[in-house]
């Protein structure tokens, strides 16, 4: 990935949470965690999994906050500091810990990779 990649995704990040933190209690949701995103190779597209601390029903939370997706994506318009930023793609991210384990399997795909170049 990128270095630009890289800096893209936690701009994201931090925007994202910013609106979450703003935003999120007048949607009716305690606490909005953003767990991952992906870019498209071109840019133009981030996935965004989401989860929710505190609610005891996660589906219904995301059904809650499906309903402000174009306002969220209207203030992360606003704020990204780009001339065209991503189009974000929502999802539920049903279980945190497997994503965790998945990105730990990668990254010990690349660094074996890196000690050991292809010849």
């Amino acid at each position: 990935m990128s270095h630009r990649h890289q800096k893209l995704l936690s701009q994201i990040q931090r925007v994202l949470g910013e609106i979450f933190v703003q935003e999120g209690k007048t949607w009716g949701v305690n606490l909005i965690s953003v767990n991952d995103i992906v870019m498209s190779s071109d840019l133009s597209e981030a996935k965004v999994w989401v989860s929710f601390i505190g609610e005891k029903d996660q589906t219904f939370a995301f059904k809650n906050l499906s309903t402000r997706f174009k306002a969220i994506q209207n203030l992360f318009y606003k704020k990204m500091a780009m001339r065209r930023a991503p189009k974000l793609v929502w999802h539920m991210d049903e279980d945190p810990t497997k994503h965790y384990r998945i990105e730990k399997i990668l990254d010990d795909i690349s660094r074996s990779q890196d000690k050991n170049p292809p010849v």
